[in-house]
């Protein structure tokens, strides 16, 4: 408690009696009770940790080991092809050349990932600089929308179960909006910094319900959560729930046999390997914010790197596993 409300810690051992200034930031990981996380209890619940405690921290997330196909794909083939790349006799040409799947891969990889990647000492001086020179200041104009989403998010906080919220989140609102413009080197907190804030709030605070009442507080506040948000990660998001949800349903329903089984119009075949998802599907959950052409996403690295492939003519979207 001190460390985090007063920002010192008192130590009184050994004759020595004296208060130590802790200004830094705090990093805590809690293990679930019983090693899993149970999504039908609340956070505090699954980490046994009292309100007062959770309610210092900025930020809480729930890292959960969830089945996604195509997630798990994708690590698979990143660790296979780290595995190869860091062998000391590692030739490019013969050994990505020879394997189709590598190649496809790895250029799946570059494609979705297509950002020059920063030396790390200059990252450091980066950081550096940005902490001791950059002070960004936040203008009066985007205060009623902070006071408006704490509001909200307090009206909430009565009802649910999840994570306490205090007067203390309006000042991690500010603080993170401030860190984002710090990034930038901008002297100024602009409009998208607060709402990516806002954002990460919502978000952390979400997470922490219990997963009956977590769907609709995300359409409640969804107007926060995805704005300014790149939509192409969003729509990956949904389409990647829509296979999760049809692997459950396929697994549940099939009952170990051959064939098909479905979710929400998505259909597999388990002998082709592959997963068929009308895209109608993702077009009505698209339409619930706001996203009414999909086209350009059909068309995106993320699409393609995800290892879908749009068929307009059958008006499916074809997830073909390795």
């Amino acid at each position: 408690h001190e460390a985090m409300e007063q920002q010192s810690i008192s130590i009184s051992k050994a004759g020595i009696v004296t208060s130590l200034q802790a200004r830094c930031s705090v990093i805590a990981a809690a293990n679930p009770v019983g090693g899993r996380y149970d999504s039908s209890r609340t956070f505090s619940d699954n980490v046994e940790l009292t309100d007062p405690i959770l309610s210092r921290f900025d930020i809480m997330c729930v890292v959960k080991d969830v089945i996604d196909p195509v997630l798990d794909e994708r690590l698979a083939r990143f660790v296979v092809g780290s595995h190869v790349r860091s062998h000391p006799r590692f030739e490019p040409d013969v050994d990505v050349g020879a394997n189709p799947s590598m190649a496809d891969a790895s250029a799946a990889n570059a494609a979705a990932d297509a950002v020059e990647p920063i030396p790390q000492e200059t990252l450091k001086k980066y950081i550096a600089y940005a902490k001791r020179f950059v002070k960004p200041k936040l203008s009066s104009g985007d205060l009623p929308k902070i006071s408006q989403v704490y509001a909200e998010l307090r009206r909430e906080s009565v009802t649910r179960e999840g994570m306490p919220v205090a007067v203390r989140h309006v000042e991690s609102i500010i603080r993170m909006s401030e860190a984002r413009a710090a990034m930038r080197l901008s002297e100024h907190v602009s409009s998208e910094d607060i709402d990516a804030a806002i954002a990460v709030m919502l978000a952390s605070f979400i997470g922490t319900q219990k997963l009956s009442v977590q769907k609709s507080l995300q359409k409640k506040f969804a107007r926060y959560t995805h704005f300014h948000r790149d939509y192409d990660q969003l729509l990956l998001e949904i389409l990647r729930g829509i296979v999760r949800e049809m692997h459950y349903w396929d697994t549940v329903g099939a009952g170990g046999s051959a064939g098909t089984g479905g979710g929400d119009g998505a259909n597999a075949s388990r002998a082709e390997k592959a997963v068929t998802v009308r895209c109608r599907v993702l077009e009505d959950k698209a339409s619930e914010y706001g996203i009414n052409d999909l086209r350009p996403f059909y068309a995106s690295a993320a699409f393609a790197s995800a290892r879908f492939v749009f068929d307009e003519q059958r008006g499916v979207i074809v997830h073909a596993a390795a």
